[in-house]
């Protein structure tokens, strides 16, 4: 199989890197068509890189990948094969829902919303998150349920391996890392590490982003001397080591929306480490991890809560060291790169795309499979 994969999109991003490399794994060949350039005259690049790859072969099947929604159309019209989106979610969700953007502008509202539908609409298939998102894609956009699909999102594996070596900090440490967006509820974190000022347990917070200002102050009002923050985006190999170094890894807690439907990166981060993983129960997280095997949930909003699964762990080694052991055990059945890139060509499989199309121009005249 002979795969294209389309777009404005940063192979680096983890749900690139995870399927390109899951998909090279499994045999599949990959042939990128990307252009980053601001303006109009990317859809002219990507045009003739097109062209040059159908003129050395083509391929079997485009996936426009993450972000690309402004190019589905695109691709639509340039490929003669089937068009698969990988959407994760839809911009509204990110830019309005989660990030608050446009609320005085409707124009770029209404904007961001036709940007969403013409890209599901001109998508022969669609890769999301959850399957609730799946629903909230069914429902929202009036789609057939076959054309939408849950892949998890995973790791990069390379880049993320336990390293059983690395020393704990000397206190039993809860971190929490990720950017901080309403959905991670970052403020009931600092609520909880106050909370467990006196119980020798220290919370460690690495991170910043669009509530950074409101965070700070919530810190400063509260002071909890146990609570140390890391305001920036740490590389790699350094945000994998401190998060090891710790003892708890924390996930996202706020009654929102946007997190009924999707599964943050440091989930899937955490399972692959082997942390025990404390996090908000929720539709979409529960899709992937059970209370009390693999994680332990909080209810949404409730500091008290998460400060009490913290120590809960603290104080039950065993129950500890068992949740991320079947963490662990949970990554290697179902979420490696392989495996998820398996989900893929399973997907591209059942739209009656088999290897060798590209083998023949005249492969070209073939009609796309809907």
């Amino acid at each position: 199989m002979k795969l294209c994969y389309f777009g404005i999109y940063d192979p680096e991003f983890g749900r690139n890197k995870v399927y390109m490399s899951g998909l090279r794994q499994n045999g599949v060949e990959i042939v990128e068509c990307r252009d980053t350039s601001r303006g109009a005259a990317k859809f002219f690049r990507l045009w003739r890189k097109h062209e040059q790859i159908v003129r050395n072969g083509g391929y079997d099947a485009l996936i426009v990948g993450y972000p690309g929604h402004i190019l589905v159309p695109f691709a639509q019209i340039i490929s003669r094969k089937p068009v698969i989106f990988d959407a994760l979610a839809t911009i509204y969700e990110g830019e309005v829902i989660s990030r608050g953007k446009y609320s005085s502008n409707p124009f770029m509202k209404t904007w961001v919303m036709l940007i969403d539908w013409l890209s599901v609409k001109c998508a022969d298939a669609i890769l999301v998150e959850t399957k609730a998102q799946k629903d909230y894609f069914v429902k929202g956009f009036s789609l057939d349920p076959a054309k939408v699909h849950r892949v998890f999102t995973g790791v990069d594996e390379p880049s993320l391996q336990a390293d059983h070596f690395i020393p704990k900090r000397p206190k039993f440490t809860a971190v929490f890392r990720g950017k901080f967006l309403p959905e991670a509820g970052v403020k009931y974190i600092v609520q909880a590490a106050k909370a467990l000022e006196k119980q020798d347990v220290d919370v460690l917070v690495i991170g910043n982003g669009f509530l950074e200002e409101q965070i700070g102050a919530e810190i400063d009002a509260l002071k909890p001397l146990n609570l140390f923050w890391i305001p920036k985006n740490l590389p790699a190999a350094n945000l994998y080591y401190k998060m090891q170094e710790c003892h708890v890894s924390l996930g996202q807690f706020e009654n929102h929306d946007r997190l009924e439907r999707t599964i943050p990166h440091k989930a899937f981060e955490s399972l692959a480490l082997g942390l025990p993983y404390v996090t908000g129960r929720a539709k979409g997280i529960s899709e992937l991890l059970i209370d009390g095997k693999n994680c332990l949930m909080t209810d949404l909003a409730d500091p008290d809560d998460i400060a009490a699964k913290i120590l809960q762990l603290k104080n039950q080694p065993e129950l500890a060291s068992e949740i991320g052991r079947n963490g662990r055990q949970l990554f290697d059945e179902k979420l490696t790169a392989r495996i998820l890139a398996k989900e893929i060509m399973a997907v591209i499989v059942g739209m009656g795309i088999t290897a060798g199309y590209s083998s023949s121009p005249s492969s070209l005249l073939r009609k796309k499979v809907s």
